[in-house]
């Protein structure tokens, strides 16, 4: 026997009954346990999950972007959108564990997240650099309206909490839009 499989077997032995039942941790309330009513929670879940959607779906057009900009601002756009997929991930999880929060499953598949995003696919094969800043800034643009849209909805169901996500969220996308949007300005504004 392994030293690891003695060790193992040494603990259960030591362990109260208790932290071997694990019955004791079953509650018939847990269920019960979420905030809002069904009703709210519908609302709030639908909202959330049509944003993990779209999340998922900006930071993959991102990372596409990022692996395949070519031209003079390969360099500068590169960076940057790697800055900006790797920022979507503590959205994407806050969003996901709202859901969760509220009782509902979140869904991340890939491909559920591309079929129910409601966005035009991204382009494929090479990208020209002059071409990657319109083509995110379009897509984030259309993200951040729509949550605007959620906000309002979750907020007249009244969970604020969920709200107050979505507000946040739209913040950083707009700081991501704000950033793309600068490759596509001249200093003198035009």
């Amino acid at each position: 026997m392994s030293r690891l499989t003695l060790f193992a077997a040494a603990l259960l032995v030591a362990a109260p009954l208790s932290a071997q039942d694990l019955s004791v941790y079953g509650s018939a309330d847990a269920g019960q346990m979420v905030p809002y009513d069904a009703a709210t929670r519908t609302v709030s879940n639908e909202a959330l999950q049509s944003t993990l959607y779209e999340l998922i779906s900006l930071k993959h057009a991102d990372h596409q972007a990022h692996w395949n900009v070519v031209g003079p601002q390969f360099y500068s756009l590169h960076d940057l959108l790697g800055d900006l997929y790797g920022a979507l991930d503590p959205y994407i999880d806050q969003i996901a564990e709202r859901q969760r929060a509220l009782g509902m499953a979140a869904d991340g598949d890939p491909g559920r997240a591309a079929s129910g995003d409601g966005l035009d696919a991204f382009p494929e094969g090479l990208l020209a650099d002059y071409n990657v800043p319109k083509i995110l800034s379009e897509r984030y643009m259309t993200v951040i309206e729509r949550i605007e849209m959620r906000v309002t909805e979750t907020g007249d169901a009244g969970d604020s909490v969920t709200q107050d996500l979505l507000i946040g969220t739209a913040h950083e996308l707009e700081k991501h839009l704000w950033m793309l949007r600068s490759f596509q300005r001249q200093a003198d504004g035009q």
